[in-house]
């Protein structure tokens, strides 16, 4: 992501109204912001990043605690046409708009309409991540919005875990990746979002989840329980809302089984625990069996095939270096 501003060079005397101003003149045409009260040899400091994938833009933002409000004008409506998701990285935060207030921690996030009047409370040090997306882009997805704002999502739900997830493994690198990579990343971001949101909306979304973010939902359930001994292909096709066939057709076109995808992710989490010094106290067999492995007689069988050594070697020539 690509520096859009920072308080670092600035004199402290400056700082926070210089950061007021590029709010303003960035996001909402009508901005007001008090700074709170630092500690005794504390000094105001901000720092803003930023990407954009065609007509999306990715920020991320920090910042000491402060207050804000906007009553965006009726005139100038360019970046109140957008509505913006605010993930919360780090701290806490209040947003209130439409009579309701949503308080995020860490994972949260909620939407907020960058066209009607809006309120933020950063109580302590912050890092967010804010996401402005056209509004057409996102009703044609939502339908009526209004009844969305200020609506937490929680970080450890389902659809909250994997936005958050989603977001903090790769908005960071979109600048790194070819545009087609970085416009589909987006698309299935902005898929995950309408999921999350999609039980409080009025209308049903017109559009399914398209394939690329099917597969990715999958893969981060196939994650979160990769340790589970029991773990099925009808689990996870269960926890995707859609059939076995469907699922396994998904990592087909990735050149890969739902099988053959745990067993590799169960793998590199064993060879990772056998390396690791502060796992040097357990057994093979029980990492094995800790990374969702229970048949040990079999998994050493096969590792030694791949690897030309048992995992005891593995873990020993490893220690070694």
């Amino acid at each position: 992501m690509k520096s859009m501003f920072t308080t670092r060079e600035l004199p402290d005397v400056d700082r926070f109204s210089v950061f007021r101003d590029t709010i303003k003149d960035r996001f909402l045409s009508s901005y007001e912001c008090n700074e709170v009260e630092l500690p005794p040899h504390s000094r105001f400091y901000a720092n803003i990043v930023e990407q954009k994938v065609t007509n999306i833009r990715f920020i991320q933002l920090e910042s000491n605690g402060h207050w804000a409000s906007s009553r965006p004008l009726t005139h100038k409506l360019s970046l109140e046409e957008h509505f913006q998701i605010e993930i919360q990285r780090s701290g806490t935060s209040h947003l209130t708009q439409d009579g309701r207030t949503a308080f995020l921690r860490q994972g949260d996030f909620c939407i907020f309409d960058m066209a009607r009047p809006v309120s933020w409370s950063f109580d302590n040090d912050y890092s967010l991540f804010k996401i402005l997306i056209p509004r057409e882009k996102l009703a044609s997805r939502l339908g009526n919005t209004q009844n969305l704002t200020a609506r937490a999502i929680r970080g450890n739900s389902i659809t909250g875990s994997l936005v958050y997830s989603f977001v903090m493994r790769y908005i960071p690198f979109l600048d790194s990746m070819p545009p087609q990579h970085a416009q589909q990343l987006s698309d299935i971001l902005l898929n995950l979002i309408t999921s999350a949101f999609s039980e409080y909306s009025i209308a049903t979304p017109p559009q399914s989840l398209g394939r690329s973010t099917l597969f990715y939902f999958a893969q981060h359930y196939l994650e979160q329980h990769i340790s589970d001994p029991d773990l099925s292909v009808n689990q996870c096709a269960n926890a995707c809302g859609i059939s076995v066939r469907y699922l396994q057709m998904l990592f087909k076109e990735q050149n890969t089984s739902v099988l053959r995808w745990i067993y590799q992710k169960r793998l590199e989490n064993y060879k990772a625990a056998l390396v690791n010094p502060l796992l040097a106290e357990k057994n093979i067999t029980q990492l094995a069996y800790e990374c969702g492995f229970s048949d040990i007689s079999n998994l050493s069988r096969k590792f030694k095939s791949e690897f030309f050594m048992t995992p005891s070697e593995y873990r020993k020539i490893h220690s070694l270096r």
